[in-house]
């Protein structure tokens, strides 16, 4: 088990490695010019050079390259070309936002999911079952974007029970730290952007374990179990339920990371000033050093949680291994 762990820490080393070469690569054989943002042709060239100099855009492509991956290790992500900040101070406040609206859907849709899947698949044919899977498909179907409007337009606008968008009312003072995050105005703007997040992904892990709990179901140690004079209760959670949470393991890393990636249209549609917004605003004005930088974090964002759920395999099951056959 101790191999296979460091061979997968090895492999998510060197995958970010690649994503990070590919990553300034890519924005630098991009159409239209990243250096007009901040160096007017207008200038003096004594001017346009010193500019360079500061933004390191100087040094050939090689060095820069090779200053990028050094400055990466110590969080040094240089100056964004728009508004001369940090990078990293942009995106400090920015990737917070998005892990906690992530983070608080898909906690909601990994618990309910497998626990919903898990009751269907045991009451498989009955009104629970066929309610919950037409339900969940529905909600898949229909594009988040949909999804957010109908609830601000019902429970928003009409109902009055929710606000419109962004994460804090006007005038409400935000505080510092944790406290910003905690707030019951921040938790009052949470909910419809959580109910459109989970809504949309729900149905993946309530049908994987669903299936897999139906597969797990007709093996011969779940009769043995029930012959044994087991609660239902037990047969289900203890046996039937841990023997398929792997395929919901399996799904659920990838799920998390495209969930995390991919939501520019909820944060848009709820004004919500997460990372999508950020990755879209950098790509379309040219400010690679931030564009780069937000690509860079959402992919360790989604290999990280691969690696969490390729170690996690091991201790669900310990039978796995890393490149070797048993006789």
């Amino acid at each position: 088990m101790q191999e296979y762990i460091i061979r997968r820490i090895l492999y998510t080393l060197l995958t970010l490695f690649g994503v990070a070469t590919i990553l300034f690569f890519i924005f630098r054989i991009m159409p239209g010019d990243p250096t007009a943002q901040v160096i007017s042709p207008a200038l003096d060239p004594v001017a346009q050079a010193r500019l360079k100099e500061a933004y390191g855009l100087d040094k050939p492509l090689l060095v820069q390259y090779f200053l990028y991956l050094k400055n990466l290790v110590v969080f040094d992500w240089g100056r964004s070309f728009t508004s001369s900040q940090p990078v990293i101070d942009i995106m400090a406040y920015r990737f917070w936002n998005t892990i906690f609206l992530m983070g608080a859907a898909m906690c909601f849709v990994l618990v309910a999911g497998t626990g919903l899947g898990m009751v269907m698949a045991w009451r498989r044919g009955g009104p629970l079952d066929t309610g919950g899977t037409v339900t969940a498909l529905v909600f898949q179907s229909a594009p988040p974007f949909v999804t957010g409007l109908l609830l601000l337009m019902v429970l928003s606008y009409r109902m009055d029970l929710f606000p419109t968008g962004g994460m804090h009312a006007a005038g409400v003072s935000i505080g510092k730290g944790l406290s910003v995050f905690l707030s019951v105005d921040f938790l009052h703007h949470l909910v419809l952007p959580t109910i459109t997040v989970a809504l949309y992904y729900l149905a993946t892990p309530m049908l994987i374990m669903r299936d897999s709990m139906l597969e797990v179901m007709g093996s011969d140690f779940i009769e043995l179990a029930k012959a044994k004079g087991l609660a239902p209760h037990v047969v289900m959670i203890k046996h039937a339920a841990r023997n398929a949470l792997m395929a919901v393991v399996t799904v659920s890393s990838l799920m998390v990371g495209f969930a995390i990636g991919g939501q520019v249209l909820v944060e848009t549609v709820f004004s919500w000033p997460g990372m999508g917004q950020l990755m879209v605003e950098a790509a379309q004005s040219h400010d690679y050093p931030v564009a780069q930088a937000t690509f860079l974090v959402l992919a360790a964002i989604v290999i990280f949680l691969n690696l969490l759920a390729d170690i996690s395999y091991c201790y669900l099951d310990p039978r796995i291994t890393m490149g070797k056959t048993r006789a």
